[in-house]
């Protein structure tokens, strides 16, 4: 029986219905290039992706380095590094990725060797968010970016569910991060490990086809073994959110925090 705690164990054991989920969810899209466009990433850089899941992101930026550049990606996963693998040599760029296996609080990278690090929902699962940056500001450069994408579970907007019960099956379920609301904390995490000029945007674009349907079902299994609410509260739940799809008067929406901060240069 593994001795880590759940919102860290559930990432390194994943199941075949939650790993087709996320093959789908982290896919590259319009809105990734929203998300993603503070990063600057450019030719020649060497860059990193925290928490890169299948490799979508690594592959992204891999593109964008061009062939002077390099990009490391880091999860805790084995089976996602395997994924990455698999889609950086379908789209021809494995020889620009290395891939690390680590959970956070030390990066088997070296002192300032990166231009940009960027996370995307991965601080939220980190032991300590204020070390995992300290250790961002380590790997990175003077000069150096970091680039954080966290969503806060407690905004989340998923109508027509009723908001007491949406609220208590976010609450059940929150246990599966050790920082659910980690979206509002993220700014001051980023001002504590040192980074300056660091900038905050809030983007929650609206969900009407149920893109984020898979997160729901996700949450569902989560709320279940929390133990703290009833199997038939979190069955409504889905039902509502499925039935609402169908009815076309789904709406979904999960704030996304972008915080962008500077390594400073040395004086």
């Amino acid at each position: 029986m593994s001795q880590d705690p759940f919102y860290k164990f559930h990432w390194k054991e994943i199941d075949e219905e939650r790993m087709a989920a996320y093959r789908t969810m982290f896919k590259w899209s319009d809105d990734a290039e929203q998300l993603y466009a503070p990063t600057g990433i450019r030719g020649g850089q060497t860059v990193a992706d925290f928490g890169c899941g299948p490799g979508y992101t690594a592959v992204e930026f891999a593109k964008r380095v061009g062939a002077e550049g390099r990009v490391h990606a880091l999860d805790i996963n084995a089976d996602f590094l395997a994924q990455m693998r698999e889609n950086a040599e379908l789209a021809g760029f494995a020889d620009r990725i290395s891939p690390h296996q680590c959970d956070g609080s030390a990066l088997p990278l070296a002192d300032a060797g990166l231009d940009c690090i960027s996370a995307r929902n991965a601080i939220m699962y980190v032991d300590d968010p204020v070390q995992t940056f300290r250790e961002f500001y380590r790997v990175l450069k003077p000069g150096g970016i970091v680039h954080a994408i966290e969503g806060d579970r407690f905004m989340m907007v998923m109508e027509p569910v009723p908001h007491d019960l949406w609220r208590s099956f976010v609450k059940a379920a929150a246990h599966a991060c050790r920082t659910a609301d980690m979206g509002r904390k993220l700014y001051l995490a980023a001002s504590e490990a040192g980074f300056e000029t660091v900038n905050l945007q809030v983007i929650a674009n609206a969900d009407t086809c149920g893109r984020l349907l898979p997160m729901v079902t996700n949450m569902a299994k989560y709320a279940r073994l929390s133990g703290v609410m009833r199997d038939e509260d979190i069955d409504q739940v889905v039902e509502i959110v499925q039935q609402a799809l169908q009815d076309g008067v789904y709406l979904a929406v999960s704030p996304q925090f972008v915080v962008v901060g500077t390594r400073p240069t040395d004086t």
